[in-house]
């Protein structure tokens, strides 16, 4: 792997001469990469096992602190060696200075894959479907806001080509998206060179929302870490502009939230759609039973933080019932119209601001959960199916932690370890976030209590 590594970056650094400085990326349980800059001979002292990393790096808070009820164990903080993870070294077109970035990952103290890393988790997740010949062929769909800078509440973009403003929802609208055509057309063009490919760029629902999609793979681990990656290319490229992206899962009031949307299928061993046919539709059932059954503890997963709660708004498209049916943006999991070899389910519960790589890895568990034990789903609704507002998912942040640690279930997928430290770091956001309310306190209650 050493000698793999320095040719590849040995072919990397002959290919660009003029890089100066590597950005190391570790992604973390917030879905967050964290990491430091390097000049770019350190890519040396990678190549030959000597990065290190606190500990605590991948199960920090989502601003970036250490978790009160992690300090027991975890206080002293000790190093941990990072590898690199092959592939990752790429420009990093919208830097100032010429720049290059590398995706790294930590390992445990015997070199063996470190259990707090989502990577890791992921990787379990996968291994399990791949112990019964199944293969998930994966995409991820973000949605994301465009704000001017430094203004409180957020405003959206005003359009970059001096046109007036297009007020209220122009969702798929070609006349208002051309009107960030450029910034759009860099920000695909930087993902390219980055190795993305961004299937479709569109104006969403919301004011100032656009939405991204990726290509669809056979690599779970390769598209969670594309999507991070191109999480970081629309901030860089906006930032570049002056502009603030926010992936924010409900950034205005008024407005529709944002989500990450996660297609998947399934494949066996010949390559073939096992969702395909009448055999495969059983199978489809069967995922999708599972992933209703784990849906309620997942919600911890796919909604991390206390804004996390606000996306989920029924009048918003968000899904707020484990509910499943064909063609319909309303529920939970929507199967959309395809032929039989793209049969997929789209899973839309979670919020743009959650771990690409835990929602997978809990969309997975859910679906192998289903699958192993053939579950049956309930009834489907139609494509023109109001919901039935029974059966909610956690509608607050303390209920959903407490879902998670009640289930045996995902914590068997995720590991008694993982699943503890994760509920410690979030217990901890959720406490500072429930002490953080004294503004609105005040507002609602010091003038007539």
């Amino acid at each position: 792997m050493a000698i793999e590594l320095k040719r590849e970056f040995d072919t990397f650094r002959h290919a660009h001469p003029d890089i100066q400085v590597l950005e190391v990326l570790l992604a973390d349980i917030n879905g967050i990469f964290r990491g430091k800059q390097l000049p770019i001979s350190a890519l040396d002292k990678i190549s030959s096992g000597k990065l290190c990393f606190p500990i605590t790096t991948p199960f920090l808070t989502t601003n970036g602190a250490n978790a009160e009820k992690t300090l027991d164990e975890f206080g002293s903080d000790p190093d941990r060696l990072c590898v690199a993870v092959p592939g990752t070294l790429k420009p990093v077109p919208w830097a100032a200075r010429p720049t290059a970035q590398l995706q790294i990952e930590m390992v445990a103290d015997d070199g063996t894959a470190f259990f707090a890393s989502p990577r890791t988790v992921l990787s379990h997740a996968v291994d399990k479907l791949n112990d019964i010949g199944l293969t998930a062929v994966s995409a991820i769909e973000y949605e994301f806001f465009l704000f001017k800078v430094g203004t409180q509440p957020p405003e959206p973009l005003t359009p970059p080509n001096g046109l007036p403003h297009a007020a209220d929802a122009n969702c798929y609208n070609l006349d208002v998206f051309s009107d960030y055509a450029p910034l759009m057309q860099e920000i695909e063009a930087a993902a390219l060179e980055q190795g993305i490919q961004v299937e479709g760029l569109v104006c969403e629902y919301g004011n100032g929302q656009f939405e991204v999609n990726l290509n669809h793979q056979a690599d779970a681990l390769k598209t969670c870490d594309e999507a991070l990656m191109l999480k970081r290319v629309i901030r860089g490229v906006a930032h570049k502009h002056g502009l603030l992206a926010s992936f924010m899962a409900k950034p205005l009031a008024d407005e529709v939230g944002s989500g990450l949307h996660a297609h998947v299928s399934l494949v066996n061993q010949a390559g073939d759609n096992v969702f395909a046919g009448a055999d495969g539709e059983k199978l489809l059932k069967h995922a999708v039973a599972g992933m209703l059954d784990t849906m309620p503890a997942a919600t911890a997963i796919f909604a991390p933080n206390a804004n996390s709660f606000r996306r989920f708004d029924a009048e918003w498209f968000a899904p707020v019932v484990r509910n499943w049916g064909e063609n319909n943006r309303r529920l939970a999991l929507r199967l959309p119209l395809s032929d039989k070899n793209n049969r997929r389910f789209e899973h839309r519960v979670s919020g743009a601001d959650a771990s690409p790589h835990l929602v997978l890895a809990a969309i997975l568990a859910g679906t192998h959960h289903g699958l192993i034990n053939e579950l049956e789903p309930p009834a489907p609704l139609g494509e023109f199916d109001l919901v039935d507002f029974a059966n909610v998912l956690p509608p607050r942040w303390k209920m959903a932690l407490d879902q998670l640690q009640a289930d045996s279930t995902l914590i068997s997928y995720f590991g008694e370890k993982f699943i503890s430290l994760y509920l410690q770091v979030r217990e901890s956001e959720e406490e500072e976030a429930h002490r953080s309310y004294f503004a609105a306190d005040h507002e609602q209650y010091l003038r007539i209590l």
